[in-house]
């Protein structure tokens, strides 16, 4: 296929710039949108660490807020007695001195008179007058209130005062007829400080309401006997003394200022019960070293989009040598230039492993907001869509060494048929066109052929169709022709002409305008026709310009009688865990970032994961902690994959060892050499959970635990309430026969069931059935079982 699209390039040198104008453009597009959904999702992560640091700010402020109105409430209790309501110290002393012993939190409870002139339970507490007191005047206004702390000269301690207004007879709107109050340390407001910790070197201040510090880990900010605290507001540092200027004005929030020189986030809200404020000083890097994933997804990213754009160059560059060499120079070029891509795979595999692994670990979180998670998904699709591009070229790759080969294996025929449906319905119903899908009822149900090839050719003609339609429909028609299956995609799209239709099997070749042209790489039917071509099929083309398309193809689908029912080991809903004893996995990986995305994916699950770089280390450790199943890479230094299965397989305790090969290389031929040296499966690089998790319970037998509240929420939603479901051991044999994906059966028995009160629920089923939408049928019935 190559050599034709060369020898068309003699012809016309203008298409070539085209393509790779094209293809660079949509590298630079991907990239860029990753990059812009980068920043939106690592400033929304760091909005939500921010605010996760300010909650630790508002926890502490509360518990002081809780320690201050419990202080408050018992003195407020002491000013409604009889005998302190006489503001007469030889009624009320013995009264308040037994309330001092009980309540043990002041160092003295006094009672003052109008006049200023106070006595106090205290021993050695001499009658004095404190009418200069804030807590004596706020009390004297009629305010309940809390003073700033004072150093008592006798003890050296900050103190606070706490004090209430009395009132004989109950006026609240009249004059006070005298204060009473407690004097308490505030060695609690700074217990609580010293709890407040966001990571290493953050530490947590308060000041007072002239901005002077309460507590604060530098003494010299702390006042003594013989000086006063200065106050923040007009330190030396511009960032704190505004940050102390705000708490002062009893504002709150979080930033970032330069303290001791050194950038760090400030959290700092006021009290509701004191006129105070609380602040946590966190280093900044206790913050942002939570969002080096994200940054490092960032830099791969790049070095992806500017590799890709390397290899277009590269391949710019091998394709002016061959146009000057002769037919042996040129098939040689191709040669070594599969041999690069397949290489180049190789490495840019490795690094999308990354993205697309911690795209699907992110995603699966359960406290991830709305819109943080849709960031994460524009990561993973534009991943996605790095790993199409990259699968595109390796497959023509593939044709052109003649390596391309088909692997026939059984599989449930309409079950693959409806997800190819589901994915070609989401497609047409984006551009608002009409997809219909008709199948013939004589299909067999289990057949044997290359599932994963009979998928891209498909979903290649159902993408094109849907792509050059604006309007009207897309039908996909598959029916018995014979003993064969013919496979019929048409559309009422723009069309082509003659001289197109002789061109769309080109590589790099692309009919339509130039906006229609940009939405693909030109590689999708070229893959698509030499495919079928190995199918021993041709694909063949009607059209007309303006008018539509239909491209249609038959194949020999062998019928397969025992063929293996589809997977049920994933279910949609969120995996918790397993039951069960914990079980250990080694991961043997030189790359750390594949060991990482395995570890994250499965520690939260219950999984302990052991790991080893090289195949040498792997068998240590495999001989010294006795793992229930191995991952292994194929490219290792000091020992490989081969030989570490080799060594394996040739140890008496380890030759019935549970070994999982997973490698990004891209051809059959290595992953059926792993599985001839002793693995018992193959994971493709980039890793997909799904297949991770279900290769898993194949292999331990496991039986996962999930988080069923979502699903159910969801099911729950999609189930109409007037319908009324018929006995229970209807619902058994409905629900066995849908789980072996016997749908035939399924509609018979709901037939039976059209002329009881259960008619809705049998129509329901036999829709269902009719449009081979099985994971539906299973969900409905699964509900009404549940």
């Amino acid at each position: 296929m190559l050599k034709r699209y060369f020898q068309q390039l003699n012809h016309s040198s203008s298409r070539n710039p085209i393509a790779r104008l094209i293809l660079g453009g949509t590298i630079l597009l991907v990239g860029a949108g990753a990059y812009l959904s980068y920043q939106a999702v690592r400033q929304t992560m760091l909005e939500n660490l921010k605010q996760e640091a300010f909650s630790q700010v508002k926890q502490g402020a509360d518990e002081i807020d809780r320690w201050l109105a419990i202080l408050k409430t018992r003195i407020e209790m002491l000013a409604n007695t009889d005998k302190v309501r006489s503001v007469d110290w030889a009624l009320a002393r013995s009264y308040l001195q037994a309330e001092d012993d009980r309540i043990q939190d002041f160092s003295l409870i006094g009672l003052t008179t109008p006049d200023g002139w106070r006595e106090g339970t205290g021993a050695k507490t001499q009658r004095a007058n404190l009418g200069d007191r804030q807590w004596f005047q706020q009390a004297m206004n009629r305010q309940i209130n809390v003073s700033d702390p004072v150093i008592s000269r006798a003890t050296g301690v900050p103190a606070i005062g706490v004090a209430a207004p009395i009132f004989k007879d109950g006026n609240l709107k009249g004059s006070p007829d005298g204060v009473v109050h407690g004097i308490v340390s505030v060695e609690r407001v700074q217990e609580i400080a010293n709890q407040l910790n966001y990571g290493d070197r953050s530490y947590a201040f308060a000041l007072n309401s002239q901005g002077q510090a309460i507590v604060h880990p530098n003494s010299a900010f702390m006042s003594t006997v013989e000086r006063p605290a200065p106050s923040l507001i007009q330190a030396k540092q511009p960032d704190l003394a505004a940050i102390a200027q705000q708490m002062v004005n009893q504002q709150r929030g979080i930033t970032i200022a330069s303290i001791d020189g050194i950038p760090k986030y400030v959290a700092f809200l006021p009290l509701s019960e004191a006129n105070w404020s609380v602040a946590l000083v966190i280093p900044r890097e206790n913050i942002e070293s939570r969002l080096r994933l994200l940054d490092s997804m960032a830099v791969v990213i790049l070095i992806l989009v500017s590799t890709l754009i390397g290899v277009l160059i590269y391949v710019q560059s091998t394709e002016q040598a061959q146009l000057k060499q002769s037919k042996f120079a040129a098939d040689t070029a191709n040669q070594a230039k599969s041999e690069f891509l397949a290489n180049m795979s190789h490495e840019l595999r490795t690094p999308l492993n990354g993205i697309l692994g911690y795209a699907q670990i992110l995603s699966r979180s359960q406290v991830l907001p709305n819109k943080e998670r849709h960031g994460v998904t524009i990561i993973y699709q534009c991943g996605t869509h790095l790993l199409t591009l990259i699968n595109d070229i390796l497959d023509l790759s593939k044709i052109e060494a003649r390596k391309l080969e088909l692997y026939p294996l059984p599989f449930h025929f309409p079950s693959f048929l409806q997800s190819v449906v589901e994915i070609t319905r989401i497609r047409a119903e984006e551009k608002d066109i009409i997809f219909d899908f008709q199948a013939d009822p004589q299909l067999p149900i289990g057949v044997a052929a290359d599932e994963k090839r009979l998928r891209q050719v498909l979903i290649n003609l159902l993408g094109n169709a849907i792509k050059f339609t604006d309007r009207g429909t897309v039908t996909f028609t598959v029916e018995m022709i014979g003993s064969k299956v013919r496979f019929q995609v048409q559309d009422t799209g723009v069309g082509m002409s003659p001289e197109q239709i002789e061109k769309i099997f080109l590589p790099f070749e692309q009919v339509g305008n130039l906006k229609k042209q940009t939405e693909g790489t030109g590689l999708g039917l070229a893959i698509t026709h030499k495919i079928v071509s190995l199918m021993q099929s041709e694909i063949q083309v009607q059209s007309n310009a303006g008018e539509g398309s239909t491209f249609w193809f038959e194949i020999e689908l062998q019928a397969i009688k025992d063929w293996v029912s589809p997977s049920r080991a994933i279910s949609q809903k969120p995996i918790e865990g397993y039951v069960g004893s914990k079980r250990k996995i080694l991961i043997v990986d030189d790359r750390w970032e594949n060991r990482s995305v395995l570890l994250d994916l499965l520690e939260p699950i219950g999984f302990e994961i052991i790991e080893a770089s090289n195949g040498l280390e792997g068998i240590e450790k495999t001989l010294d902690t006795s793992p229930d199943l191995i991952i292994t890479d194929l490219s290792m230094p000091v020992m490989d994959g081969f030989e570490f299965l080799k060594k394996v397989r040739s140890h008496p305790k380890l030759q019935h060892q549970i070994v999982i090969v997973s490698s990004a290389s891209i051809f059959d031929l290595d992953r059926q050499k792993s599985l001839d040296a002793g693995g018992n499966d193959f994971l493709p690089k980039p890793v997909q959970a799904e297949i991770l998790l279900e290769l898993l319970q194949k292999h331990l037998q496991l039986d996962w635990i999930y988080d069923t509240k979502p699903l159910e929420n969801q099911e729950a939603q999609m189930i109409p309430t007037e319908i009324q479901p018929p006995a229970p051991a209807i619902l058994h044999q409905l629900h066995e026969l849908a789980q072996d994906g016997d749908l035939d059966g399924v509609i018979e028995l709901a037939q039976q069931l059209q002329e009881d009160q259960s008619m809705a629920f049998a129509q329901k089923i036999i829709r269902l059935a009719e449009t081979y939408q099985l994971k539906k049928l299973r969900a409905l019935i699964q509900h009404y079982l549940s």
